[in-house]
C-alpha cells in the first residue's frame, strides 16, 4: 500500500514540474508578445511576393495575422533563403517564411513547424530558431487553426 501514495506523489511532482513546458531557451515568445516580431522573407510566390514597396503573399498575410494576435509589430527582412536561415540560426530573426518545405536541407539546423499546407507533393512549413520550443508550439498552433483553401492548399 505505501508504494501507491509514493507513486502518486512522484507523478504529481513530475506533472507540476512540466506545467511550464515547453520553454524557450532565449524567451522568444515572451519577447515577441507585445513587442517586435523579426521575420525573414525569402521571395517565393505565391507565398511571399513584393508588390510595389510592400510585401504580399499567403505567408506574409499569415504572419501579419500572427503578429496581430500577439500584439506585435512585424519587422520584415527580405533576402536570400540561405542568408535568412543563417540569421535565424544565429537568433537574429524569429521566423523565416518563403514557401519553405519540410525537405529543406536546413531541417537539422533550425526548427521547422509541422506542415501547415500541402500543395501537390510539397508540405509547407515555417522556420524558427532552434530551442525556442514555446515559440515553435505557439506558431504551430496558430497555423493549425487557419483555414486551408480547398482543404489541402489548392
Amino acid at each position: 500500500m505505501p508504494a501507491i501514495p509514493m507513486r502518486a506523489t512522484v507523478a504529481l511532482i513530475a506533472l507540476t514540474a512540466s506545467c511550464a513546458l515547453p520553454r524557450d531557451a532565449n524567451g522568444t515568445l515572451s519577447r515577441v508578445r507585445g513587442g517586435v516580431l523579426r521575420v525573414g522573407v525569402s521571395l517565393n510566390g505565391p507565398w511571399t511576393m513584393r508588390s510595389d514597396s510592400s510585401l504580399t503573399g499567403s505567408e506574409v498575410l499569415l504572419v501579419g495575422e500572427l503578429a496581430r494576435q500577439l500584439g506585435a509589430r512585424p519587422v520584415w527582412r527580405v533576402g536570400p533563403e540561405s542568408t535568412l536561415l543563417e540569421a535565424l540560426e544565429a537568433r537574429e530573426l524569429d521566423l523565416v517564411i518563403g514557401g519553405l518545405t519540410g525537405t529543406t536541407p536546413w531541417a537539422g539546423r533550425v526548427a521547422l513547424t509541422r506542415p501547415y499546407e500541402t500543395v501537390g507533393e510539397q508540405s509547407h512549413v515555417m522556420a524558427t530558431s532552434p530551442g525556442e520550443n514555446a515559440w515553435l508550439v505557439h506558431v504551430e498552433q496558430f497555423l493549425q487553426t487557419r483555414p486551408r483553401p480547398g482543404g489541402n492548399g489548392e
